[in-house]
């Protein structure tokens, strides 16, 4: 598939992740997890979700699921992935922006790419779902951009289970280009 520039700002691209991008990948979640998410999590689940994806996972993931990029200026500044659940949902596995760029609508241009996506590849998707084990710091977030609460889950990280908040998002479908 070909990657193209998606929004109007100037030197904004999502693009197909790369092996040489999982370090980024890794390095960004680990830092998102150290920095910003110790309010949330205690160090034990800290450090099972930084140790769950190693940098070869991100390359091992790329080969079973879309997987994309974003780049400011040819600067890695984000990253995300997309499974398809069944026939009518998909999930966001991972979204993360870098700590320096969490405010600045690169996230909203993420998910807006996201929903572009399955309308184009995946038309039958009509919900669209993330599960998040931080939601006091990222629910504001997905809320902003049109989630809406769904229920308590778990996630499993190297062995250990950590209460998780899903939250869901209803996709207008009926052609490719949601009309």
């Amino acid at each position: 598939m070909t990657q193209r520039k998606y929004k109007k700002a100037a030197g904004f691209l999502i693009r197909w992740f790369r092996p040489d991008d999982a370090e980024f990948c890794y390095n960004t979640r680990r830092s998102a997890y150290n920095h910003e998410f110790t309010d949330e999590l205690s160090e034990r689940e800290i450090t099972a979700a930084v140790s769950a994806y190693e940098p070869v996972d991100y390359i091992h993931m790329a080969e079973r699921m879309p997987f994309f990029v974003a780049e400011l200026h040819t600067e890695c500044v984000g990253f995300f992935t997309l499974k398809r659940l069944d026939t009518y949902t998909a999930e966001i596995p991972l979204i993360y922006i870098t700590l320096e760029n969490i405010g600045t609508g690169i996230g909203s241009t993420c998910i807006e790419y996201i929903e572009q996506w399955i309308r184009e590849h995946w038309p039958d998707v009509n919900t669209l779902t993330v599960d998040t084990i931080i939601p006091k710091y990222n629910s504001g977030f997905y809320k902003k951009v049109g989630f809406t609460t769904d229920k308590q889950v778990f996630c499993e990280f190297k062995g250990l289970t950590v209460k998780a908040l899903r939250l869901i998002k209803h996709l207008r479908i009926g052609t490719k280009h949601g009309k």
